[in-house]
């Protein structure tokens, strides 16, 4: 699996970087991102980057802390609907040619494995939730700063 590629779900196999993204490293990262936003400066490392969110529910919890965590430093954010992702291999492809990365909340596996397999962007599995394995040990204020600190681990 190319560098970058990230999933969530123990069935999808974690690619070799994120052996680098230990929660130490996470936290330490977020930590960072915090004092920079206590003392309003927080970074712009995303500026440019194009994500898209692929959901049937934009308006869900996972949804609004994506697109919140991903703004803030920055991206822009396309609202896609996950049924308009599914088909033909070459969908896949164009998303990988339409933006930076790629959020997917509500995918089934075999879509999301064909999806990581084609876009040749970043694909990450449910990392707007907090109830992903990544966050286990982050209160609700951690996961956003962690949230951040993968997505400018991945783009940045």
């Amino acid at each position: 699996m190319p560098v970058g590629r990230l999933a969530a779900k123990p069935a999808i196999a974690m690619p070799s970087i994120t052996s680098h993204w230990s929660p130490d490293t996470l936290q330490h990262a977020a930590g960072q991102l915090s004092r920079a936003a206590a003392e309003g400066a927080l970074p712009q490392p995303l500026r440019g980057k194009r994500l898209a969110l692929l959901s049937d529910d934009h308006t869900s919890p996972a949804a609004t802390v994506f697109v919140r965590a991903a703004t803030e430093l920055g991206a822009h954010v396309a609202l896609v609907r996950a049924a308009s992702a599914s088909g033909p291999r070459g969908v896949a492809a164009l998303l990988g040619q339409l933006y930076d990365a790629i959020e997917c909340q509500g995918l089934d596996e075999a879509e999301l494995h064909e999806l990581a397999r084609e876009a040749g962007v970043p694909v990450f599995n449910g990392i707007g939730s907090a109830a992903h394995p990544l966050f286990a040990q982050a209160g609700p204020q951690d996961h956003h700063r962690m949230l951040q600190a993968i997505l400018c681990k991945a783009l940045a």
